[in-house]
Order: structure tokens, then C-alpha cells, then sequence
């Protein structure tokens, strides 16, 4: 924790600490005298959700995880909502703490998650150098701590509120969720539905109850479970939920072609979509692949005629299938270039290949359908 309260008074903060996070489960506050904290700032505030997250970004980029004035940075909203953000007023940040953003109609609380190289990094790669609209303005206050605190409190009730609203409107609709701006100015509201929904009655009647813009957005399965995170069978935070990019569309393509299983259990993540770790390792494959023969390319042999089943690309191997006898012979690399040298390796007929690629006898229409990404 010291290198992040960068505090001679590491222990009168501890205690600090100890008092708030006891009155708040959002937040707790360090005291802050350092010389880079603007006048009339005297506390800053950090978010405990994240303090026992591991992220590979923190690993990496570890260096930066000290106060730094960052040109952009990366915040995260309440709903795992990330978004990158400018910094014209050169102010210095740490990882995890709450400042106060712009957004389209008003203002927001957020928390910081990427400074300095790590958040120039994103911006490039997972946000491919969208332009940067809003900026960060301040860091939150005691008094935008007290407002999110009873923003927080009140966004269950809205919850409860709007699943009796659409039981009475006979929406087929789950509320996941809800969402105060900081400002009040607008309150969005999450939920995940078979199909799309007609709920304009329902945001006329949130209307009259909140006195405020509503927003009911639809999320996907995958959004939900990034929203609710949990570990993965790895061992680690699901992917979705720390650094994986924001939306990731993976389809049984991309499991076919590194030849995984078909076993529905272990395809699938908690959020019943195809895991994103399956995109990882894609382009590896489809790389290796270049330097073997086609899948089912036909192989002469001096005992018969087999066709490729397998392709092992990490001990560089393949797995031949012969057919007068269904046995399977493994061959190194070395020996298929050979006979691919001598003219005994031939490219499968297409029509068989496009046969055995889409034989998913293991996965029925529904599993199929079940396992592809839902495109809202």
C-alpha cells in the first residue's frame, strides 16, 4: 500500500482508513499534505473494489503506478463501463482513485484504472485511437463522496422498483442493474432480455417516479457476467472483467480451427457465450498452420492411404488417420515435409474438407446457438 499513499504517515492513515472503510463499503480516504495535491484538496478517495484485483496490466506496467501526471487516463464506471479520458489540467493521479469526468449531459464519478504508458497503450490498441471527447475535471470531493454514497444506496430500490414496473407491463425482461450519475441527471438502468424489448411505457412511467432523464440499456449475457465478475477456472479474474477488451466476439470458427473440443462445458464461460480466452491463441494457429499441410490433406504411405486428423503445433507434430484401418499414426514435422517433398501429400477435395470442418456431432442446433456471441 505504500508506494500507492505515498504517505510518511503510513500508519495515522492506516487508522484513517480502518474508520472508513467501517462507514462506507465503496471507498475509504487517505490524507493527503504532498506537494502535488491542488490547494483545497486536502483527501483523496480509492476505490476498494479493486485494491485485491490482479490485472496483467499491473504486472506490466508496475513502474507507472505511482503519482503521474498522464496526458490520457482510463477510468471505470460502476458498471465495468471503461472509457479513456484527457487530462488538460495536468493533474497527478494514482491507480484506483475516484475523480469526477465529464459526460455527454453532465458530470460522473469514476475510477481510475490506467495512467501513464499503460493508458496510452489501450488507447491505441483496445480503442484503436478513437478521438478522446470528455476530460477528467477534479478529483472527488468529500461532498461527491456523500452524494455517490447515497446515489449507491438508493440504485437497489430502482432495481426492485423497475421489476415490478415490467411485471406489470408484461415485459420478458431481467434488471441486472442501475446506475445514478453522479449529477442525477440521468439514471440508467441494465437489463438483459431474450429478444428486443418495447419498453417505452415503462421509461414513462420511471420517468414520473425519478424526475430524471431514464436509460434503460439492453446488455448481452457476456456484458452481464463482465459487470459481475468472479475467476475463471485458470484461477484468475475472468477476463472480461480486467483486461480483456471490452468487446470480444468469438465464435465456434475460432474454436474449430485450433481444433478444441467440442464439449459445451468446457467452451463455454460463466456467461453460457464462448470464453474470450479461446480469441488468445487464434492468430498463433492460423500462423503455424501456413507452415503444414491442409487439415485432411490425403498422405501416401507405404502401408496405405491416410489423411491428416490432427495438427500438433507445439511439439510439431500430426496425427495421420489411416484409412484401411481407422489407427492413428503420429508423425513428426520433419517426416510430412519429406513426403510433402516427394510429391505424397495432396490437398483434401474440398467438399469433404467443408464436410468434416462443420461436423459438430457433439453440439446440437441449440448448443450451437447457445455458445455463439448474442448480437444486440
Amino acid at each position: 500500500m505504500e508506494n500507492i499513499h505515498n504517505s510518511e504517515s503510513s500508519e495515522n492513515d492506516d487508522k484513517v482508513s480502518q474508520n472508513l472503510k467501517k462507514r462506507s463499503p465503496y471507498y475509504y480516504q487517505i490524507l493527503r499534505q504532498n506537494s502535488f495535491v491542488p490547494r483545497g484538496v486536502e483527501t483523496r478517495y480509492y476505490n476498494l473494489e479493486y485494491f485485491g484485483d490482479f490485472d496483467v496490466g499491473e504486472v506490466k506496467y508496475n513502474g507507472d503506478n505511482k503519482g503521474v501526471v498522464s496526458e490520457l487516463v482510463e477510468v471505470v464506471f460502476k458498471v465495468k463501463r471503461k472509457k479513456i479520458y484527457k487530462n488538460p489540467n495536468k493533474l497527478s493521479f494514482f491507480n484506483y482513485e475516484y475523480v469526477i469526468v465529464e459526460v455527454e449531459n453532465g458530470f460522473d464519478i469514476a475510477t481510475v484504472i490506467s495512467i501513464g504508458k499503460e493508458a496510452q497503450d489501450k488507447w491505441e490498441k483496445n480503442y484503436k485511437r478513437e478521438e478522446v471527447q470528455f476530460s477528467v475535471v477534479r478529483f472527488a470531493t468529500d461532498k461527491d463522496m456523500a452524494i455517490f454514497e447515497k446515489n449507491r444506496h438508493e440504485e437497489p430500490l430502482v432495481v426492485e422498483t423497475t421489476k415490478e414496473l415490467a411485471k406489470k407491463h408484461k415485459l420478458d425482461i431481467k434488471v441486472t442493474d442501475a446506475e445514478w450519475q453522479l449529477d442525477r441527471q440521468r439514471l440508467t438502468i441494465y437489463f438483459s432480455a431474450p429478444q428486443r424489448v418495447d419498453f417505452r411505457e415503462l421509461v414513462k412511467d420511471l420517468a414520473k417516479i425519478y424526475k430524471t432523464r431514464i436509460e434503460l440499456r439492453q446488455i448481452s449475457t457476456r456484458e452481464e457476467a463482465r459487470r459481475i465478475g468472479g475467476m475463471g477456472p485458470c484461477g484468475l479474474p475472468l477476463c472480461c472483467s480486467t483486461f480483456s477488451c471490452q468487446s470480444c466476439h468469438v465464435t465456434l470458427d475460432h474454436a474449430r480451427q485450433q481444433r478444441l473440443a467440442n464439449n459445451v462445458s468446457k467452451l463455454s464461460g460463466y456467461c453460457g457465450r464462448l470464453k474470450c480466452c479461446i480469441l488468445y491463441e487464434h492468430d498463433v494457429y492460423l500462423e503455424e498452420y501456413k507452415n503444414y499441410p491442409p487439415m485432411f490433406s490425403v498422405v501416401e504411405l507405404p502401408d496405405g492411404i491416410a489423411r491428416i486428423h490432427k495438427i500438433d503445433i507445439f511439439n510439431h507434430r500430426v496425427h495421420l488417420l489411416l484409412e484401411n484401418n481407422g489407427y492413428i499414426r503420429i508423425v513428426p514435422k520433419e517426416e510430412i515435409d519429406k513426403l510433402v517433398a516427394l510429391g505424397k501429400v495432396r490437398p483434401p477435395d474440398k467438399i469433404v474438407e467443408e464436410q468434416l470442418f462443420d461436423d459438430d456431432r457433439n453440439l446440437s442446433p441449440e448448443d450451437i446457438s447457445m455458445l455463439e456471441d448474442d448480437i444486440l
